[in-house]
C-alpha cells in the first residue's frame, strides 16, 4: 500500500513559491508548480444576481439563510440578497499564477427558497476543483431529494490572491467575483418546486466570493 507523508510549510520553507503567489505571478512563472493548502477557518459568501433576484421577485420568492449561514440583506434591510457560510473543511492546491488546480471544500448552513407554492431547502454545499460542479442537499417542502450538482461554477476563471504570513503562521487567502449558473439538475429541480422554468443554465444566478487562513500542505512522495 502505497504511504503519502504530508508535513507543514515553515514560512521560511514556503517563502520562495508564496512570494511568487503573493506578489503577481512573473510571465515565466510554472503553472505546474503548485503547493496544497488546508484551511484553518474562513468565511464564504454568495450573492444573488440582479437578475436571480429579479426572477425571485416575480414569483414571490423569498431566500431565508439556514444557520449557521447568516443573511446578507440588501439596502432596504429586510429583502435577503445573499448568506454567509463558515466552512465545514476545505483543502485546495493553487498554482503560481494564482489559480486553483484542485481541491475541495464543503460549506455549513445554506439557504431557503420559497414562495406559497414550495419550500426549498439547499444546504451542505460542497464543490471540487477542476470539475467545478457544485452539489447541495436539497429538500423540497418535507421531502429530502438527495445530493445533487445544483450549480456550476468555471474554476479557469477563478483568481485567488494570497498573502503569506510570518514563519510558522497561516497564509491569508482570498477570492471574489466567482461566477455560478445552475446546472441542468438545478434548472430542473427549481422548475419542479415552483412550477415554471425561473432559470437557464447559461444564467448567472449569483456569485461566490471567500476569505480564510491556511496552511500549506504539500504532499511528499512517501
Amino acid at each position: 500500500m502505497a504511504v503519502t507523508r504530508r508535513i507543514f510549510f515553515s514560512g521560511a520553507m514556503a517563502a520562495p513559491f508564496l512570494a511568487q503567489l503573493g506578489s503577481g505571478a512573473p510571465a515565466n512563472a510554472s503553472t505546474t508548480l503548485d503547493v496544497r493548502f488546508t484551511v484553518l477557518n474562513g468565511l464564504g459568501e454568495i450573492r444573488l444576481t440582479e437578475l436571480a433576484r429579479t426572477r425571485l421577485a416575480g414569483e414571490n420568492i423569498v431566500v431565508e439563510a439556514v444557520a449557521p449561514a447568516a443573511p446578507v440583506l440588501g439596502a432596504d434591510g429586510k429583502t435577503v440578497e445573499g448568506i454567509t457560510l463558515p466552512p465545514e473543511y476545505a483543502t485546495g492546491s493553487i498554482t503560481a499564477l494564482g489559480q486553483p488546480s484542485a481541491g475541495s471544500g464543503r460549506a455549513l448552513g445554506g439557504v431557503v427558497l420559497r414562495n406559497a407554492r414550495a419550500r426549498m431547502e439547499i444546504t451542505g454545499i460542497r464543490t471540487s476543483v477542476p470539475d467545478g460542479r457544485i452539489f447541495a442537499f436539497l429538500k423540497v417542502d418535507d421531502q429530502w431529494v438527495g445530493e445533487l450538482p445544483l450549480y456550476v461554477s468555471d474554476p479557469s476563471a477563478v483568481r485567488l490572491s494570497v498573502e503569506p504570513g510570518l514563519p510558522g503562521k497561516p497564509t491569508a487567502l482570498k477570492g471574489s467575483g466567482i461566477p455560478i449558473t445552475p446546472s441542468k439538475d438545478g434548472v430542473d429541480a427549481f422548475t419542479k418546486a415552483f412550477g415554471v422554468p425561473l432559470f437557464t443554465e447559461t444564467d448567472k444566478v449569483f456569485t461566490a466570493s471567500g476569505s480564510g487562513l491556511g496552511l500549506p500542505l504539500p504532499v511528499l512522495p512517501g
